[in-house]
């Protein structure tokens, strides 16, 4: 799967990212979770867990040294390890998640999903700012995939107003560079 920048112009190639923020278009292996994947994939592109560590190398040439990692990964996804697979292929270290309620029920195989998951990890020794920040955000689901803006805002409160990108964009959002194949992107990756 190769997300492709449709405007080479903007892309900026000096530009160096301390906060990256995103949704992977996790594939769900066949077999247990081929129902869901069929509902991921029916809206968007899905990657697999080799692709998507894979953007990892190009990834690096955009990061500083010392920078933040917040990426979304699916509750059935915890159990495989696929978010540390993924943290140590980009370079970084896990070091905690927060974990999104919806005051709605959602889909599930075993149990009714009510929660997703955002992974934070660091690159280098740069620290939080809001250490008040707890580890649970309740937020109304929106369409599809769609994340709740207010973790965009959590982000550069506990992070910092400092250089970030969102990779796997849906929208252009103020304030943040972004990748990904339904947006104008500002990287080539």
């Amino acid at each position: 799967m190769k997300f492709a920048s449709q405007h080479l112009g903007r892309i900026k190639m000096n530009k160096k990212y301390q906060i990256v923020y995103g949704d992977p278009p996790w594939k769900f292996e066949k077999g247990l979770w081929e129902r869901q994947n069929s509902r991921a994939s029916s809206h968007y592109p899905t990657m697999s867990l080799t692709e998507i560590c894979n953007l990892g190398i190009p990834l690096r040439t955009y990061l500083e040294e010392n920078c933040h990692l917040y990426l979304w990964i699916p509750s059935q996804q915890l159990g495989n390890g696929w978010g540390k697979i993924v943290y140590e292929a980009w370079g970084f270290t896990l070091k905690n998640i927060i974990t999104w309620k919806k005051p709605q029920i959602g889909i599930g195989y075993y149990f009714r999903n009510t929660t997703e998951h955002l992974l934070f990890g660091v690159r280098g020794s740069l620290r939080t700012l809001d250490r008040k920040q707890s580890t649970d955000v309740t937020a109304n689901r929106e369409r599809h995939s769609q994340k709740p803006d207010i973790f965009r805002q959590l982000i550069v409160k506990c992070s910092g107003d400092l250089p970030r990108i969102e990779l796997f964009a849906r929208q252009k959002v103020e304030g943040w560079d972004c990748w990904g194949n339904e947006v104008e992107s500002d990287i080539e990756l």
